[in-house]
């Protein structure tokens, strides 16, 4: 976001021919002809001004503009007399002018400034009137817009992307108080796994409990993993979730982890090609308790990252566990009750993973958000600047626009500053989202 011409020599042959090469006197002129013939000047003043508009944009509210300028010329031989510049129009006083009367022989021009100080939060529409002697002109207006905003306007933009190849290693408490948790996890699989399929993903699951005293258990894959080629895919979570309730009350997530992804185990027949170095590796944690590990969620977090030493950001945490510090309780629809799980919660926090409580009614939703972030997708998009107010806020996905909804549309969470999609508003693969909003700034001149 070369312009050229050429030259050329045309040699006429005229046959002997007889041509009348008179013009009777009753014709016009060829077009070609009177295009080129001047327009004579008026004899009178004839006003010129330049430019017919004026924008300023947004200002914050009593910041002033830079001052943008108007040309006023004489075309005509006629001498112009400006006799007046004045403003017109609600909101005049937000505007200023440095025009006065004046006076222009033939092909003369002068000039006047036009700034703008926006006194509220409103747009400016007004006419910056011209007066002069031009018989046929005898007032130019000249249009003027501006806004005065809250803050100073903001846009930033996201892409949606996602990795086609994902690793997924599920981790399922299987101590004697998970039997509801994990019925409801199978039941709502299908969740999950169908962004997987609508994604087209190349996939690995694999599945693991917290048991680390159990030497069947131990970080050690309960079948062959899961690939888009494994017959009855729905089933065969199902069977692996269900790992009974009888393991030990002792639960070792992060070490359960790091000895499925470490030798010998890694290279065990189990094992063997799960853990692909060009995918995405997701692990997700399903308890009831907090971690009784020994390791710390910050090394447990550095370990988990260096597994992708190319790319760190490939590696993320999940967990669907009880929420921070007290736990939570839902008694009244799926009965389920868990303690804090502020390791776990820790360890998505990061590697920027997901979080759901184990309490939710609604597993399906959480488990489709879950598929986002395995596949290294997001719902959640952090801005830049810090939003002075909501109002006003455009939210588009893709060209669609979006309203603040927790079903279907966009949240804003000012403890992270940042938005999350909900339902039919989440991005898709590649889908661009765009946000606009103010911000709280200072007059930049």
């Amino acid at each position: 976001m070369s312009r050229f011409s050429l030259l050329g020599i045309t040699a006429l042959m005229v046959s002997c021919v007889d041509y009348d090469l008179s013009r009777p006197d009753d014709k016009e002129l060829p077009a070609e002809d009177t295009a080129i013939v001047d327009e004579e000047p008026s004899e009178d003043p004839d006003i010129a001004v330049s430019p017919m508009s004026l924008d300023f944009g947004s200002l914050l509210k009593d910041c002033p503009s830079d001052p943008q300028v108007v040309t006023v010329t004489n075309e005509g031989k006629g001498l112009l007399d400006v006799t007046d510049i004045s403003l017109g129009g609600n909101g005049v006083s937000a505007f200023a002018h440095t025009g006065g009367p004046l006076q222009l022989a033939f092909g003369e021009s002068a000039t006047f400034e036009v700034s703008f100080t926006p006194a509220a939060w409103l747009s400016y529409d007004i006419n910056v009137v011209v007066t002069s002697n031009d018989p046929d002109e005898g007032t130019v207006k000249v249009e003027a817009l501006g806004i005065g905003a809250q803050g100073a306007a903001y846009e930033e933009g996201f892409t949606q992307d996602y990795i086609e190849l994902v690793d997924v290693l599920w981790v399922v408490d299987n101590s004697c108080s998970m039997d509801d948790e994990l019925k409801t996890m199978a039941n709502n699989f299908n969740s999950f796994i169908q962004e997987f399929t609508d994604l087209d993903l190349d996939y690995h699951i694999g599945v693991i409990t917290t048991d680390m005293d159990d030497p069947n258990d131990s970080g050690q894959f309960q079948a062959d993993y899961i690939t888009p080629e494994t017959t009855n895919i729905l089933q065969s979570f199902a069977n692996q979730v269900n790992q009974g309730t009888t393991g030990s009350a002792t639960e070792k997530g992060f070490a359960a982890v790091r000895a499925a992804l470490s030798e010998p185990l890694i290279s065990s027949t189990l094992h063997d090609g799960f853990l692909r170095e060009e995918a995405s590796l997701a692990i997700i944690i399903v308890s009831d308790e907090n971690d009784a590990s020994s390791m710390s969620s910050s090394n447990f977090s550095s370990w988990l990252k260096g597994l992708k030493p190319k790319d760190p950001t490939l590696a993320r945490f999940n967990a669907f566990c009880g929420d921070r510090f007290l736990g939570c309780q839902d008694p009244f629809n799926s009965g389920i009750t868990a303690s804090g799980g502020d390791k776990y919660i820790d360890a998505v926090d990061a590697t920027s993973g997901f979080f759901a409580s184990i309490c939710s009614s609604d597993y399906s939703v959480a488990l489709q958000e879950l598929s986002f972030s395995a596949a290294g997708m997001t719902v959640t998009f952090y801005l830049s600047e810090e939003p002075e107010t909501l109002d006003g806020m455009i939210v588009t996905v893709n060209g669609v626009e979006w309203e603040q909804d927790s079903d279907n549309g966009w949240t804003y969470d000012p403890e992270n500053n940042s938005l999350t999609f909900n339902g039919d508003a989440i991005p898709g693969p590649g889908e661009t989202v765009n946000v606009t909003y103010t911000i709280s700034g200072e007059c930049a001149n």
